[in-house]
């Protein structure tokens, strides 16, 4: 199989779709261990992170005809991610979910859950806040970088450096005690 860098692969594949989409298969694979992951830790359930990837996949194949190179192909496949996952939250609104168990196993993740610190450091990121969790995930389980996460979260880059430094900061306090 031939292999092609990111523009080349996306600009075949504008080109080949609706028709062949083995190429859309090549070009959106790599990222969907990572995109699972994010939606799995965004959503801390993992039927619902399921359905979000497969709805984001859904949108991307819809709408990548019109992609344009205002961002990298893999900041708005995660703009689209960050997107559904919010809209998944909104229709899920009513069922709040408790500190229990199963909510627990879903958030640790399987490397880290033998591990005391994984799991400190997992235990420590449920308590963060929406925003403050999305970010520190958008930053080191998609390798996003501070303007990319600004752009998706709709906020300033000074904004997410100081939540992020505020997040960092208190994980270090935590994790020392």
């Amino acid at each position: 199989m031939t292999t092609f860098n990111e523009r080349e692969l996306v600009a075949l594949v504008q080109a080949s779709l609706p028709y062949d989409t083995r190429l859309f298969q090549q070009l959106i694979t790599p990222y969907l261990p990572i995109l699972k992951g994010y939606c799995v830790k965004l959503l801390k359930h993992q039927p619902d992170a399921e359905d979000v990837v497969q709805e984001t996949i859904i949108k991307v194949l819809a709408h990548l005809k019109n992609f344009k190179w205002a961002v990298s192909f893999k900041a708005w496949l995660f703009k689209i991610a960050h997107n559904e996952c919010i809209n998944k939250i909104r229709d899920r609104r009513w069922d709040t979910i408790e500190h229990n168990d199963e909510y627990l196993e879903n958030i640790i993740d399987d490397d880290n859950s033998h591990e005391d610190f994984g799991t400190a450091l997992s235990l420590l990121m449920v308590n963060l806040s929406f925003a403050d969790r999305n970010i520190m995930l958008l930053r080191y389980r998609t390798g996003l970088e501070f303007q990319e996460i600004a752009d998706i979260c709709h906020l300033n880059i000074s904004a997410v450096k100081m939540r992020h430094k505020r997040v960092v900061d208190f994980l270090q306090q935590r994790l020392k005690q």
